[in-house]
């Protein structure tokens, strides 16, 4: 009797230390990285902005993303996974969408983040951004509007320190600096441009919350790694292209979609690109 509650003490402090071992092992993942930058983000936008408001509509984004994986992956594989990454699509789609979405609606788009990542694929993994395709969708369907606030959109400029702060660690462990870098120089450089002949035309995009929400999506959208580029080359230009592609939809009128647009448009290419390369080898492969 001795001997087993002796075995029985023994035990639990290996597996708390087995616990704490995986948590450490989780955060020093990049997923594990963009959790903890995310948590803060939150913890500060959602105090700011009131939990009464922000909290369901977190909840919502959340539960609708990971139910749609948990879901769409037990009847694929028939087996339970964890939603990690389902995890931080709902957390976007609902820093971007206005907390004053019906719930319906966010969790709606969170399920539709995730379920766009398993219809829209190929061998290479998911094509879109899954929480820009879900929320570009969104607006012709239900109307939603974008208020980008856990970008801090509604907050003050020492919010965007710690969110540039947070993204240099994520983009600086997944190695995409090029990718920001390029999308940000050519963003803010062609309204710069615009400006010179007409600045009224662009004069906004220089103040809250456009600043926000271009800052944020280059950092924690553009760098999805499953749909952004690996070699530097194709990094700058997968970056300019976004840019270019926001900037003129912005000119043109898109509304509130012009960024969702932008890093849409720079998937699409890669993945054309990513195909294009891929065909030539496998060309070789069957000659052979």
């Amino acid at each position: 009797m001795n001997a087993s509650k002796s075995l029985t003490r023994d035990r639990a402090p290996v597996r708390q230390a087995d616990v704490f071992e995986r948590a450490r092992r989780f955060v020093r993942t990049p997923k594990g990285t963009l959790l903890v930058v995310f948590a803060a983000l939150l913890g500060v936008a959602g105090s700011t902005s009131g939990w009464s408001l922000v909290g369901p509509h977190v909840l919502a984004a959340v539960i609708g993303a990971c139910l749609a994986e948990v879901a769409i992956v037990g009847v694929v594989t028939r087996r339970l996974a964890w939603p990690s990454s389902a995890l931080l699509s709902g957390l976007i789609v609902a820093f971007i969408l206005g907390p004053e979405t019906s719930p319906w609606v966010t969790l709606f788009v969170g399920g539709l983040a995730t379920a766009s990542k398993h219809l829209l694929r190929t061998s290479r993994g998911h094509v879109f951004n899954p929480a820009a395709l879900a929320l570009l969708v969104s607006i012709p369907l239900f109307a939603t509007g974008q208020s980008w606030w856990g970008a801090g959109g509604d907050l003050g400029w020492p919010f965007l320190a710690l969110v540039v702060a947070g993204g240099a660690v994520m983009v600086e462990r997944i190695n995409k600096f090029p990718l920001v870098l390029a999308f940000t120089a050519t963003y803010f450089g062609l309204f710069t441009m615009v400006s010179l002949a007409d600045p009224s035309a662009v004069a906004e995009m220089f103040r809250a919350p456009f600043v926000q929400a271009a800052v944020f999506l280059a950092l924690f959208m553009l760098t999805d790694p499953p749909t952004s580029p690996g070699r530097y080359l194709d990094q700058v230009w997968v970056g300019t292209l976004a840019a270019v592609t926001a900037c003129v939809g912005q000119l043109v009128g898109a509304g509130q979609a012009y960024l969702l647009i932008g890093v849409l448009v720079g998937n699409a290419a890669l993945a054309v690109r990513r195909a294009w390369r891929t065909t030539p080898a496998r060309a070789r492969e069957f000659a052979r």
